[in-house]
């Protein structure tokens, strides 16, 4: 068997890669170890296993159940509005004027882009204004801060749509032209041309964009923060909580555990189904 030469070129990754993989590995290492009682700033430094104790609450579920709602219903709303509406704009002109005024709320930041959706949907809102000049609703509507977090999901969603469009768009747009002429050639409807070439070509794109969006919206703290109820709240504030006000690092560290822990599970139980639907 031929040894493989070392590739010295690789050595130049180092710069980037190492610096970035040394920080990702030294926050992990503090966080696993400040979780077990370790490098605790407020109080002895020994393992222990009490933090863990605090962290299985009611609270504690109520809000891990509240983000990992809203980042599935913001990943599955989003891709559900971005394949129709990436199929739509392959076929009207204009498409990349059209394109870009979509990817605007991807350069908004989630702070800015919070508050600009809380004065749409706040108790004297412009909704609620236009629902009580229709005579539609006697009161106001809550829809901000409302217990169903409606709003938070709202911005969540808007704030998504683009960053997922940016992926489907490519990915339908990649399909060869002369591959659905040949299948409308051989007598193949749009449904059909949709459902056994467009739609098995483009999953495994709209796979990715679904976790990414799930990724990103179940670490989310500004946009619950803002435009979410007041309880339960996000696990990220939960966890800022903890670390802020309480200064009880140890337990905000556990928490980022189970964050992770979670994300993870989510990430992997969904490619396992994502390939038996595929298979």
């Amino acid at each position: 068997m031929k040894r493989r030469k070392f590739e010295w070129g690789y050595l130049l990754l180092i710069p980037g890669v190492g610096y970035i993989m040394f920080f990702v590995l030294a926050s992990l290492y503090i966080m696993f170890a400040q979780s077990f009682g370790f490098y605790n700033y407020t109080g002895t430094s020994e393992f222990s296993l009490q933090f863990w104790q605090h962290v299985f609450s009611r609270t504690f579920f109520d809000d891990l159940w509240f983000s990992f709602r809203t980042a599935l219903l913001t990943a599955l709303i989003s891709i559900i509005i971005c394949y129709p509406l990436s199929l739509i704009l392959q076929r009207i002109p204009g498409r990349k004027t059209f394109l870009s005024i979509l990817k605007i709320p991807m350069f908004v930041p989630a702070l800015v882009a919070s508050f600009l959706i809380v004065n749409i949907i706040d108790y004297h809102g412009v909704i609620n204004m236009i629902l009580e000049k229709l005579r539609l609703i006697d009161e106001p509507l809550r829809l901000r801060n409302d217990a169903a977090g409606i709003g938070a999901l709202s911005v969540q969603i808007w704030k998504n749509v683009p960053f997922q469009m940016i992926i489907m768009y490519s990915a339908i747009e990649a399909i060869r032209k002369d591959v659905r002429d040949a299948a409308a050639n051989l007598g193949a409807n749009r449904f059909s041309i949709l459902k056994e070439i467009i739609i098995p070509i483009t999953l495994p794109s709209a796979l990715v964009a679904v976790i990414m969006v799930f990724v990103r919206t179940f670490n989310d703290f500004a946009i619950s923060k803002t435009a979410g109820p007041y309880y339960p709240t996000s696990i990220s504030n939960l966890m800022y909580l903890h670390a802020y006000t309480f200064a009880d690092w140890n337990t905000a560290a556990c928490i980022g555990v189970m964050m992770m822990i979670t994300s993870i599970a989510f990430v992997s139980f969904y490619s396992y189904l994502s390939k038996k639907i595929g298979n």
